[in-house]
């Protein structure tokens, strides 16, 4: 992929069918914007993947960057108090 040491991922797990899994810390508006970037630019470029965003608080994000990460990235935890959710999607994207 074109440049892509400009878009790392915070975190990535071997995934089903060797499909990886990409994981994303969301703790402000800042981050948000820049992971809808970093997804949207693997989506364009056809990468094969699937995502978790893990937010600190998913009530501090304003509303137009929740839709717009929403649009191009997979689960979502609305807290880092969401261990169980967390969990529930990790295990059902790499078991």
């Amino acid at each position: 992929m074109p440049n892509a040491k400009a878009y790392p991922v915070d975190y990535r797990i071997d995934g089903k069918n060797g499909v990886p899994l990409f994981v994303y810390g969301v703790s402000n508006r800042d981050k948000a914007r820049l992971t809808t970037i970093m997804l949207g630019y693997f989506h364009r470029h056809r990468l094969e993947f699937e995502s978790v965003i893990v937010f600190a608080d998913q009530t501090e994000i304003p509303s137009v960057d929740l839709a717009r990460l929403s649009d191009v990235g997979g689960d979502l935890i609305s807290s880092l108090e969401s261990t169980e959710d967390l969990n529930r999607k990790l295990l059902r994207r790499v078991a």
